[in-house]
């Protein structure tokens, strides 16, 4: 039973902003589960008004979900899971952590765990950044389009070599770059739906502590707290 529960679930996951509606034998080749399968689960949540048919026959989600959603707002912040996940990244890695959010053509700090070492790097919530320097922009910055790459980039030699190789690797490390003698370390934030790069979560501190050769260990732990609050903040991956 708990099986067949799974298979239900994972057929709504297919219901996305970029994709709402889908018909029965649409849904049964996207999935590849059978359309008979399809068929009976939609129709089941659709009895349950989890789902909405129209008059073409494609199903929609319903308004159940938006009751459900209601009760989560009232009972969950997601504050009470990204803050707690930043904190304990912050004296694991012993460093400064920061949640940035992509605002048009800059970087916007939103939520910050400090370091507990008096010397550390300083960025305050609300504060912005320009895309061009730093772990914590380049991260954001080498996947945007190219044209917005290039403008922000200012043709600076090696800028989009650079990009195109934390591209590749999926994280940024820089040093020395948005201030003297600190290092950086990003990972960026994938929106759920549209797969575009909205933000990025980042470690900052001395360059002294962290150095080349610390950056495997807080990259770990980096993916670990990106796993955590991508759920509750809008994000994945």
């Amino acid at each position: 039973m708990l099986k067949t529960l799974d298979g239900a679930l994972a057929l709504l996951t297919h219901f996305t902003v970029r994709q709402p509606s889908w018909g029965v034998r649409e849904l049964a080749r996207h999935s590849g589960v059978h359309h008979a399968v399809v068929h009976r689960v939609l129709a089941t949540f659709a009895a349950n008004g989890f789902l909405v048919q129209d008059a073409q026959g494609r199903y929609a989600l319903g308004l159940r979900w938006f009751e459900l959603s209601q009760v989560t707002r009232k009972t969950f912040s997601p504050a009470e899971v990204v803050q707690p996940a930043l904190e304990a990244l912050a004296r694991e890695c012993g460093e400064t952590v920061f949640l940035s959010w992509l605002d048009g053509d800059h970087g916007l700090c939103t939520d910050i765990a400090h370091s507990q070492h008096q010397l550390r790097f300083s960025i305050e919530v609300g504060q912005r950044f320009a895309l061009d320097a730093g772990a914590h922009a380049k991260a954001m910055l080498a996947f945007q389009p190219e044209a917005l790459r290039r403008r922000l980039g200012g043709g600076t030699p090696g800028l989009e070599a650079r990009l195109a190789q934390i591209r590749a690797d999926g994280w940024a490390y820089t040093c020395e770059e948005s201030a003297a003698t600190v290092a950086g370390l990003a990972l960026p934030l994938f929106h759920r739906d549209s797969q575009a790069v909205v933000g990025s979560l980042a470690i900052a501190g001395p360059l002294q502590r962290l150095t080349p050769e610390a950056a495997p260990r807080c990259l770990q732990a980096l993916r670990t707290a990106r796993g955590t609050i991508g759920p509750v903040a809008g994000f994945m991956r």
